[in-house]
């Protein structure tokens, strides 16, 4: 699937801006984990073998808006055990 032109050019602004101020590093990607949790037993996977306290954090959706406010990169991959299982998801995706 490919990249859409809006988005190319959104992140090349973005990456033309960084360089014009003389920014060496800069975020492009945010991967945001917003729960650890997993529905899945994957073989190899060790998450499942982690305590029940450590598997049932979760970030607010809050907590996670504000992250991607902070760290300011064009891009946001939402990653972690499994994000769908995450109840405030859909906000999370349009915020």
């Amino acid at each position: 699937m490919g990249i859409p032109i809006r988005q190319q050019a959104s992140v090349a602004r973005y990456i033309l801006g960084q360089k014009m101020r003389g920014i060496k590093r800069y975020p492009l990607v945010l991967m945001l984990e917003p729960l650890f949790r997993c529905n899945l037993a994957c073989a190899g996977c060790g998450k499942i073998d982690y305590p029940d306290e450590i598997l049932n954090q979760r970030m607010s959706k809050e907590d996670c808006l504000s992250a991607i406010d902070e760290c300011g990169a064009p891009i946001v991959s939402i990653a972690g055990g499994e994000p769908l299982v995450h109840k405030e998801m859909p906000e999370i995706v349009e915020g």
